[in-house]
């Protein structure tokens, strides 16, 4: 079996790039060599990914690719072969053309019809002749990021390419990219190898080699090898200090892309900066030197973590060189907090009407004003009556946007304007609205744990997607630019699992948001591994109360695990299914005449009001077993009673019948789009 090394050699690759190209590459290699692997395992492949070099090690492959069987057609069989059983001109063309023995000709039949055809074994492709197709169009594949040209052979890529390493086993595979040819020769790390700054030119023999040479050469290439180097360092420093390490995994990420050879090296800052919030001196060290911080008792403390990409004897050169470009930003941060407290936030609220949001949407100003009505609004929904507490949250909530340290440190927002308020003596639950108004700020991220906090983000989250909507302004499936699909998802978080019960079309008016809503919710829906079949009849009712969806499909799920699964779901379809679109009636019981269409209505008539206040109680689990109720019902009177009779009184009044039980389906979905029966 063959193993086969790609090595390309850049300058200093940003972040995203490599996260983005490292699974790139496997995903690549994974699909153009899935015929050549001997067998499958783990090892086939492993992908390398570090600030200088993106590298796939592919294992265990075979030297040819397996013969595979190909059919082929030729003209239709009673074109191609007579009366008397002989081939007829149009088949001996054929086989001529494709260069087929008469004796290898058969009748193949397939959907169209019989043809004259034949089977043959189609040599498979040899391996270094695949390579050579395959990988220099990898180079054309690579996902569109930021790119550069730099030299005559205007290829792009996100950085120089210096190098490229292309070997089977023992061979080079030629090809040529960006004006380098490919060959044996990788570099080693470029602080600690000479030439420095470059790193040595190393020759690999075999491509097995790899690994062991860029292992001497102070290179930890594998990605998540690097990644538990780092986490081993970490922790380690932190049981020295008695503290814990204050995880982040981006930036453990970030730090991983930075470093070939990542060599820990605890720094101190002075203690008198610990008089600044938590959030400022840990937003310096990570947005700004990519340090870690440590807390011991709940408490930071005033060491950080550095990671430098190179090990050397003098450690304290590098640390005391960290500690001075730390002390520059922590002396600026703790500037700015003083300057801020001399000045009151609400005196920044008239200056929001100097900052544009939107151009087409007025001022920051504009926007609070408008915040501040859905809040009062989203407030008497969920019974929430202090009217005076919503009203300061809202106007302060954007007030920090002006200050000195959020203008340094833009991610701050929020958590200064709770701290500013905090300090200047504002209610305790209104400053923390102020900080909560932004959340849930990612997919993942945390939500508010105050009401109210929860009634500024929903405002927030509602105005800024309605906003660009009447603007035209919907986000595509490659842009979205204002966040519009960021804050839909924080709407269906803050909704479902905060469990609002409001219905949004008494808030918003526009259709077309709240089916992009309902479409951020089914997606929502699938990422907790809800069936698409049992999302889809839950909400293509259209019901504009996103919590009480999520109920119903969390309760419809229940159905699946039911003994009778299918036939229950064969029944309630059946129900569905009959009655003609747009149909109305009503049910006349003087008409019923057979004991089992009157034994069905009566026992829909027990069953609907205490069905309907299940409903109304969002017990959506009994409303579904109160329905099961029905099925014997309706079983028996699929059984026994002709609908589609000529009395077009006892038609109509029938359908009407089995249109009331539809309608009580309709309260929980349209079960004629479930999967089953």
């Amino acid at each position: 079996m063959k193993t086969y090394l790609l090595e390309i050699g850049c300058e200093e690759l940003p972040p995203k790039v490599i996260l983005t190209y490292k699974d790139f590459l496997k995903q690549y290699v994974e699909e153009s060599f899935k015929e050549f692997f001997e067998y499958d395992s783990p090892d086939n492949i492993k992908v390398f990914a570090t600030p200088r070099r993106l590298a796939v090690l592919i294992k265990n492959l075979r030297e040819k690719q397996p013969p595979k069987q190909q059919v082929i057609l030729g003209p239709p069989y009673k074109v191609a072969v007579d009366q008397e059983g002989k081939f007829t001109k149009a088949a001996l063309s054929f086989a001529q053309k494709n260069n087929i023995p008469l004796e290898n000709l058969q009748k193949i039949q397939n959907e169209k019809g019989e043809y004259l055809g034949a089977v043959i074994l189609q040599e498979g492709k040899d391996l270094k002749h695949h390579i050579m197709e395959v990988i220099p169009t990898l180079f054309k594949s690579f996902p569109q990021l930021k790119s550069m040209v730099w030299n005559d052979s205007g290829y792009r890529f996100p950085r120089p390419i210096r190098w490229v390493v292309s070997l089977l086993d023992d061979e080079v595979i030629p090809f040529s990219v960006a004006g380098v040819n490919a060959d044996r020769y990788t570099h080693l790390h470029r602080f600690m190898t000479a030439p420095v700054g470059r790193g040595e030119k190393k020759q690999i023999n075999h491509s097995n080699e790899y690994e062991e040479i860029t292992k001497l050469g102070f290179i930890i290439a594998n990605f998540e090898d690097r990644k538990n180097a780092i986490k081993t360092q970490y922790e380690g420093f932190a049981r020295s200090l008695d503290a814990q390490i204050i995880e982040d995994q981006d930036l453990l990420d970030e730090i991983t892309c930075l470093t070939e050879f990542p060599v820990g090296i605890v720094g101190d800052f002075s203690p008198e900066y610990l008089i600044l919030p938590d959030e400022v001196i840990i937003t310096v060290c990570k947005h700004h030197q990519r340090y870690l911080n440590f807390k011991k008792d709940g408490k930071l403390i005033p060491k950080f973590l550095a990671f430098s990409n190179v090990a050397v004897k003098d450690r304290d050169v590098i640390k005391n060189g960290y500690e001075k470009v730390l002390k520059a930003r922590l002396e600026d941060a703790l500037f700015f907090y003083k300057e801020d407290l001399k000045q009151k936030l609400e005196d920044n609220v008239e200056k929001l009407k100097g900052i544009q949001f939107h151009e087409k949407l007025g001022s920051l100003y504009d926007k609070v004003i408008r915040n501040l009505d859905l809040a009062k609004i989203i407030a008497k929904e969920i019974g929430y009556t202090d009217e005076t507490k919503i009203e300061r949250a809202v106007l302060l909530s954007k007030a920090d946007l002006l200050t000195n340290m959020v203008k340094e440190f833009d991610e701050l927002q929020g958590i200064m304007g709770m701290y500013y308020a905090l300090k200047q003596g504002e209610d305790r639950e209104v400053a923390k609205a102020i900080y909560e108004h932004y959340l849930p700020k990612t997919a993942d991220d945390d939500l508010p744990q105050t009401t109210l906090g929860t009634i500024l983000a929903l405002a927030d989250k509602i105005d800024t997607v309605v906003s660009f909507f009447s603007i035209g302004e919907i986000p595509k499936a490659s842009a979205d630019p204002f966040a519009v699909r960021r804050n839909a998802i924080g709407i269906v978080r803050l909704l479902v699992e905060k469990e609002i019960d409001i219905d949004l079309s008494k808030i918003i008016k526009d259709e077309k948001v709240l089916d992009f809503l309902l479409g951020r919710l089914e997606s929502y829906l699938q990422s907790k591994g809800y069936r698409t079949d049992i999302i889809n009849a839950v909400l293509s009712l259209k019901d504009a109360n996103l919590y009480r969806n999520y109920l119903k499909v969390k309760a419809l799920t229940k159905i699946i695990n039911l003994p009778d699964y299918e036939s229950v779901i064969q029944v309630f379809k059946r129900v569905g299914n009959i009655i003609p679109e747009g149909f109305t009636g009503c049910v006349d019981q003087t008409l019923l005449e057979n004991p089992y269409e009157k034994q069905l209505y009566d026992k829909v008539s027990v069953v609907k009001d205490e069905y309907l206040k299940l409903i109304e109680s969002k017990d959506y689990e009994g409303a579904l077993g109160k329905l099961i109720e029905l099925k014997p019902y309706i079983d028996k009177f699929f059984d026994n009673v002709m609908i589609m009779v000529e009395d077009e009184k006892i038609k109509q009044n029938r359908l009407s019948l089995l249109k009331q039980i539809n309608d009580l389906f309709r309260y929980l979905g349209d079960f004629t789009k479930i999967v089953g029966g």
